[in-house]
């Protein structure tokens, strides 16, 4: 049935029918929604379920709860919700249901059956991590499982443990659902991991093991600054030491210190989340960009650059946004960050970008 507003809609659910599972899509983006998993968010926050990088949104400014047989959208946002060009606080969902974010003709998330054929296959042909095509639900439920298995603990020993009920914990390792921000930190810590992770993890950083170590928010702040400064020593003792941008190794082994400096933002920028006001800490950030920015530019000129290192050579040098980008492109913004991050995007959108590129100079 169509979406309307909960005001005049929500007696006619029937409370003794279960509620039904649904797929969430928002462009390339498409996100299962499970009742037994329970609320879904949709927000720039990274912790939402449904990750949506946009500066407009608000850190969650959409909730979907299974309540009383059908899904409900809450509007959590300053911008509101629209569903059929009228702004609504609450409104009962189901498959084509379109609701638009931030005006009537905002960022539209569709909603439809899990039957559809629309969704398409496992493309990995592994394990059942194809109901889901946001890559970085894959790679953190995997990685959660992986180190689950490490430890030797079952699912069973997770929710004896108070962590995660065995359906839950199953829904999230096979990339099905998020869980909500509590949860990840009872999984961290069970699983003895930083807290921030797993969300790291899903937005392109590598799982730590025993001889990688994040540093900890607990340590003095002048030994993390210490230790970050070692880092860039480390860094720039390899940037140093790569052949001449001619040589055939130069692009892999730069790709391998651009790794390494996206991993130090990533880790800097959380030693600052925990330690606001800390000078030394946000210039060592800047630091850390300012060579990234160096690197990816003279790496990007070569024949052997990627997709995703032209296409943030492109923007950094006509001074354009990824959402600059994203207009440019006819595209969703965050197909310019899953590109530029070198994820796998399909065809239709590398046609997209290479258009882009060419036009760009």
């Amino acid at each position: 049935m169509p979406a309307s507003d909960v005001d005049h809609a929500g007696s006619a659910a029937s409370t003794d029918s279960p509620t039904e599972p649904l797929v969430l899509r928002c462009g390339q983006l498409r996100s299962p929604l499970d009742p037994d998993a329970g609320e879904v968010t949709v927000g720039r926050a990274p912790t939402c379920t449904v990750h949506l990088d946009f500066k407009w949104l608000s850190r969650i400014h959409l909730r979907l709860a299974p309540q009383a047989g059908q899904w409900l959208a809450t509007d959590s946002s300053r911008n509101g919700i629209f569903v059929d060009g009228q702004r609504v606080s609450t409104v009962a969902v189901s498959a084509g249901t379109v609701i638009n974010l931030g005006d009537p003709e905002g960022l539209a998330l569709s909603f439809h059956d899990p039957s559809d054929s629309g969704q398409g296959a496992p493309e990995d042909g592994g394990e059942d991590f194809g109901e889901v095509t946001d890559p970085g639900m894959v790679r953190a439920g995997r990685a959660v499982a992986e180190r689950r298995k490490a430890l030797g603990l079952s699912q069973r020993d997770m929710a004896a443990g108070g962590v995660l009920n065995a359906g839950a914990l199953v829904s999230f390792e096979k990339a099905r659902s998020w869980p909500h921000e509590r949860t990840l930190a009872k999984l961290e810590d069970a699983l003895q991991w930083p807290a921030g992770t797993i969300t790291a993890i899903r937005h392109g950083e590598t799982a730590p093991d025993e001889t990688t170590q994040v540093v900890a928010t607990t340590v003095a702040t002048p030994l993390i600054t210490q230790s970050i400064q070692l880092a860039l020593n480390g860094i720039d003792a390899a940037i140093s030491a790569l052949p001449g941008a001619d040589s055939p190794d130069f692009a892999a082994r730069a790709s391998a210190n651009l790794a390494d400096l996206r991993a130090l933002q990533t880790t800097v920028s959380s030693a600052i989340d925990a330690s606001p006001g800390i000078a030394s800490l946000v210039i060592a950030l800047g630091a850390a960009r300012r060579r990234y920015d160096d690197l990816l530019m003279r790496v990007a000129a070569t024949d052997a650059a990627t997709l995703g290192q032209r296409l943030y050579a492109a923007r950094r040098r006509t001074n354009l946004t990824e959402a600059d980008m994203a207009q440019a492109a006819g595209l969703p913004q965050e197909l310019i960050t899953a590109a530029e991050a070198d994820r796998p995007v399909t065809a239709p959108v590398r046609a997209a970008l290479e258009a882009l590129l060419q036009q760009l100079g």
